[in-house]
């Protein structure tokens, strides 16, 4: 098995970045943001969390673009 980088992987040090760059929280939004549930990833219809990354994409969808300009 070898260090392959796939572009999941490459979209997913973007948005992180993306994060740190724009002084967000890890869901993306602003810090101090309150959530019902505890986190925005919770969904009362499933048992099951959202994906955080699809979450922010949903948000944010000109992350999903391939420049890397992506600033509010």
């Amino acid at each position: 098995m070898g260090d392959k980088i796939t572009s999941d992987d490459r979209l997913k040090r973007k948005i992180d970045e993306w994060l740190k760059r724009n002084g967000r929280n890890e869901y993306g939004d602003a810090p101090g943001t309150v959530y019902a549930g505890g986190n925005p990833l919770f969904d009362e219809r499933s048992p099951r969390l959202k994906d955080r990354y699809e979450y922010i994409l949903s948000r944010h969808p000109e992350l999903r673009d391939s420049g890397d300009s992506a600033k509010e």
